[in-house]
């Protein structure tokens, strides 16, 4: 058997957390208490503890119940997000998973044990343990990835303990991507490594392991209150060549045919596959394994198995199973599972399987494939320089931080920190320093995105399927989106470094171990994101071979954040938002004066709005008055003088009016007069 090595970690961002009791919605089994979805609270369950992994594309939770993303499928905690990190106005994250976990099954003189996680109960037969989160390495390490987190459980009845070790990487490729998976990209998988030890004194005559999950998307729930039916357009599929089993989420309840954003505003796209494939079964290897040893099953929600033995023959079918059956979309559960054959007292049985997400069937084929490579070289992946920290300004000193601010002249200033000591670090595998400088990246509110537009410059094709039903893969029919804290990204500056030495580049300086960039090509109200990446020279090693130029990735260069259901535990942050503002701006030769009022857009037109500030966002669907002194009464009235809006500046500077009127309604096409303090003027709205 493969030796692994099993890192250490210590206990880390720990909360009790746990799930609704109430039983209504979607089912009879469905937890969610829908008395409870303004407070998101959720009812504590003894003994249950959270941790996340929350750096690379993958995003997902993980409890002492070994029970892994959002049990309560109301998108709260991370359950499959990918791209990682989506969460929109505090309506929680872009969930492609609704209850998941390991279906441990013991045959012990034909009697069966279980310790079934993910189940609507919580768990059959489990005890929880402990969970801890960290680093597999320190600050002083070369990269100190990869993130690691621990859990432990127990089954009673049939006296096993389970040890469940998850690696993750954040490391993106050769740069910024969001669909397209490369043959270096490491930040698309989650690696789980189950012990499940024997600590009786019979032997299991077999042990079963298997991963069972439920992936509905679920965005912005339980808001809109379970009106939308996401779970109705589940796509089953299985490959054969990585031994995937993989299951899509369509947008559309009524048809298989729209899985890329048709019909589905503001939720973006729906293109992905999420996925999970073994590396290693009991001491066999993922390229000695057989496609019998893997059992590939669907099920829809009235044939949920309600016994242990139900259960197991469930996750025993292998020569039966359903590989070869793709059925019509509708709402499934799926599993993948294994054999472990028998466990004598003391003995251990090992199961390392990859969790995995991608843009389509040949994105998901190369994150297996990256995934195994990872396995081949004992988690040692060639490895990108350290991340760049963000910095900002505090009393004079550069300190950790969000490090962006609007300047007087309404351009963006980033400011980061990079040790000398970092740049001449010595690249372990190569062994020679490779730093080969700095991209900043850049992402935006406006002008929206278009998914089409993405996967044709990054050269990904849309997926179509025949097997069991017709979805036609075509993102050019998806509305477009606005970017958010995890992207799209694009660069706006690559610094280069060589023979001791920068590249000039307009808007660079360094100043000692601090280094800024200043963006010109910033609009006022608008949000921005940025992060910098620090990437290395291509070369080649005896362990990884050849290696193309690698570079950090945004989770290591800002620090944790509160966790999302509010436990007190944290997880690792995005970019923060940055808006450019219009109070540190210097106003000259305005009129001959900066005391006037003035209205801005105007007029405000709705498709120049839509094209490039993202009109139907909240964020930026406004007008702004500018040069307001505190307690100014802003009013707006029609062409008949009626009192249309009215309200008060509480501090001086700007004011946004999001073109709601008094009776809460969107204002129609007109022309329309302000009053502000003692000055007045006319705005256009059309429509």
């Amino acid at each position: 058997m493969k030796s692994k090595r099993i890192f250490k970690t210590v206990l880390t961002g720990i909360m009790i957390c746990g799930l609704f009791t109430t039983v209504m919605a979607k089912d009879i089994l469905d937890v969610l208490d829908r008395s409870r979805v303004a407070g998101r609270t959720f009812s504590p369950v003894a003994g249950q503890t959270y941790v996340y992994h929350t750096n690379g594309d993958l995003w997902m939770g993980w409890d002492s119940y070994g029970n892994t993303g959002d049990q309560t499928c109301s998108a709260i905690i991370p359950g499959w997000v990918y791209p990682g990190g989506n969460e929109a106005a505090g309506h929680g994250y872009l969930n492609y998973n609704c209850r998941a976990g390991y279906w441990i099954i013991a045959n012990i003189g034909g009697t069966y044990y279980e310790g079934t996680t993910g189940q609507y109960d919580i768990s059959e037969g489990t005890e929880p343990g402990e969970t801890s989160s960290g680093w597999a390495g320190s600050d002083g390490d070369y990269n100190k990835e990869p993130w690691v987190t621990n859990t432990s459980w127990t089954i009673p009845t049939a006296n096993l303990t389970v040890n469940a070790v998850r690696r993750s990487w954040s490391f993106n490729g050769e740069m910024n991507t969001y669909f397209k998976v490369g043959e270096h990209d490491y930040n698309d998988f989650v690696i789980d490594e189950v012990h499940v030890i024997n600590n009786g004194t019979a032997t299991v005559d077999e042990i079963v392991f298997g991963s069972k999950a439920d992936h509905d998307c679920t965005w912005n729930v339980p808001f809109p209150d379970w009106s939308y039916a996401f779970w109705t357009d589940d796509i089953v599929d299985y490959d054969a060549t990585y031994m995937l089993t993989m299951e899509m989420d369509g947008d559309d309840p009524g048809s298989a045919s729209n899985d890329f954003g048709i019909d589905d505003p503001g939720r973006e796209y729906r293109g992905v596959r999420v996925a999970q494939t073994p590396l290693s079964i009991a001491g066999t290897a993922y390229g000695s394994l057989a496609q019998d040893a893997v059992n590939h099953m669907w099920w829809t929600g009235d044939e949920d198995p309600q016994t242990v033995a139900a259960r197991y023959t469930m996750a025993t079918k292998f020569a039966n199973d359903k590989k070869g059956v793709n059925p019509s979309p509708m709402d499934m559960r799926y599993l993948q599972s294994y054999s472990g054959g028998a466990l004598a007292p003391g003995d251990t049985a090992v199961f390392i399987v990859a969790v995995l997400a991608g843009a389509g069937l040949a994105n998901t084929q190369q994150v297996a494939a990256n995934a195994r490579k990872a396995y081949d070289w004992n988690w040692n992946l060639p490895k990108p320089p350290a991340a760049p920290q963000i910095a900002k300004a505090m009393s004079g000193m550069w300190m950790a931080g969000d490090g962006i601010e609007t300047q007087s002249d309404g351009t963006v200033k980033v400011t980061w920190t990079y040790t000398d000591a970092q740049i001449a670090t010595v690249d372990p595998d190569k062994g020679a320093a490779d730093f080969a400088g700095f991209r900043i990246y850049k992402a935006a509110t406006a002008p929206r995105q278009s998914s089409a537009d993405i996967m044709t410059a990054e050269g990904v094709s849309a997926d179509n399927s025949t097997d069991g039903g017709t979805m036609v893969g075509d993102p050019s029919q998806g509305t477009k989106f606005t970017s958010a804290a995890t992207g799209p990204y694009t660069m706006i500056a690559d610094i280069s470094y060589s023979g001791g030495n920068f590249a000039m580049v307009d808007g660079f300086m360094k100043m000692g171990e601090t280094y800024m960039y200043t963006d010109p090509k910033v609009a006022i109200g608008l949000t921005y994101w940025y992060y910098v990446a620090a990437y290395d020279a291509a070369g080649s090693d005896a362990v990884h071979g050849s290696v193309p130029s690698l570079e950090s990735y945004y989770t290591m260069c800002y620090p944790m954040q509160a966790a999302p259901d509010g436990g007190g535990g944290q997880i690792s942050s995005v970019p923060a938002a940055m808006t450019v503002s219009v109070e540190t701006l210097t106003y000259e030769g305005l009129d001959g004066s900066t005391e006037d009022v003035f209205v801005a857009p105007n007029p405000w037109r709705g498709s120049v709005m839509e094209t490039f500030h993202g009109a139907t966002t909240a964020n930026t669907y406004f007008v702004r008055f500018y040069n307001v002194k505190s307690g100014d009464e802003i009013r707006v009235f029609d062409v008949s003088g009626n009192l249309v809006y009215e309200s008060s500046a509480s501090a001086a500077g700007s004011f946004d009016w999001n073109l709601v009127s008094r009776t809460r309604n969107q204002v129609v096409t007109g022309i329309y007069y302000w009053k502000v303090g003692d000055q007045s003027g006319k705005l256009a709205v059309i429509r």
